[in-house]
């Protein structure tokens, strides 16, 4: 991904109130979670169906998932387990506050 291609996509996110949070799926579309990620099917990561299977019934779950929406996945002591595909540093996505990693989180986590 090329330098421009970084900054226009901070720039979109950073256009992105945090009011969407009351719309988690138009959050996500502007997060531009949906470049890789679909409802129920996998795509370059995996369905938000399959991380919620995934993770039902873990006491951590949402904070753990907000963590890596905020943070990424490709970073050191984080145990990945959708393959060698890691969610990119926060530095190569649309910037994401603690809030809005929240209510992405829980967005997430509500799918079956």
């Amino acid at each position: 991904m090329n330098r421009t291609m970084i900054v226009l996509m901070l720039c979109a996110g950073a256009l992105a109130s945090p009011a969407m949070g009351a719309d988690p799926a138009a959050l996500a579309k502007a997060k531009q979670c949906f470049t890789c990620h679909d409802a129920k099917s996998e795509m370059i990561g995996p369905s938000f169906s399959d991380i919620a299977r995934r993770y039902k019934g873990v006491s951590d779950a949402k904070p753990m998932l907000a963590g890596a929406i905020q943070s990424g996945t490709d970073r050191p002591g984080v145990v990945y387990h959708w393959g060698a595909t890691k969610m990119p540093a926060a530095s190569a996505r649309v910037a994401v506050s603690n809030e809005e990693a929240e209510v992405l989180a829980e967005y997430v986590l509500s799918f079956k």
